[in-house]
């Protein structure tokens, strides 16, 4: 005799590159945390892959944006996440995220954190949890400007001095950029 679940929950994976997708770095330990959160819960649980994708927005990840319509539809009655930034680092589209799981009746846990959306305190927890992501998403981006204004005062040029390093030749580069300033020169005639 099967026992009775509670309808399917979504299980939401994501790595932010490829090369964390490809080495696996941390995309088989949170399908494996979803799993038994759910199951344990009394789901059915299905495993969703986002490989690759940002955190940044959710425009970018279609995966996740199908999975919270078909949330929104009733076709699961649960999205799992092992951690809020594999969710949301932008404020508002985590509290969209949230308004849609309390509109349409379905449950947003967030392991890491021990909440659920399902009570008001986990409202109000994730709710500033979700504002200290976006926070942190800033400071990154900040600090990369300041790395990037040192690298410029000293002279360093990306994909010159340092970083990746064309593979063409002199004489190929001085082809195409002739060839690209006398296209833009007939195009402006």
């Amino acid at each position: 005799m099967t026992q009775a679940t509670e309808g399917i929950a979504y299980c939401y994976a994501r790595v932010s590159t490829l090369g964390q997708a490809e080495d696996g770095m941390s995309l088989g330990a949170q399908e494996k945390q979803l799993i038994a959160a759910a199951e344990l819960a009394g789901y059915e649980a299905v495993i969703l892959r986002e490989e690759g994708r940002s955190g940044k927005n959710i425009q970018g990840r279609p995966i996740l944006r199908k999975a919270l319509d078909d949330l929104d539809e009733g076709k699961a009655k649960a999205l799992y996440v092992t951690r809020l930034d594999r969710l949301a680092r932008s404020t508002r589209d985590f509290l969209t995220i949230v308004d849609r799981s309390h509109k349409f009746e379905w449950r947003l846990a967030l392991l890491d954190l021990g909440l659920d959306t399902a009570t008001y305190q986990g409202r109000f927890v994730v709710t500033i949890m979700a504002a200290m992501a976006e926070m942190e998403r800033g400071m990154i981006s900040l600090r990369q400007r300041d790395v990037h204004e040192d690298r410029r005062s000293q002279g360093m040029v990306w994909g010159k001095t340092i970083g990746p390093k064309s593979v063409l030749e002199e004489a190929a580069k001085q082809r195409i950029w002739h060839s690209r300033n006398d296209e833009m020169s007939s195009n402006a005639n």
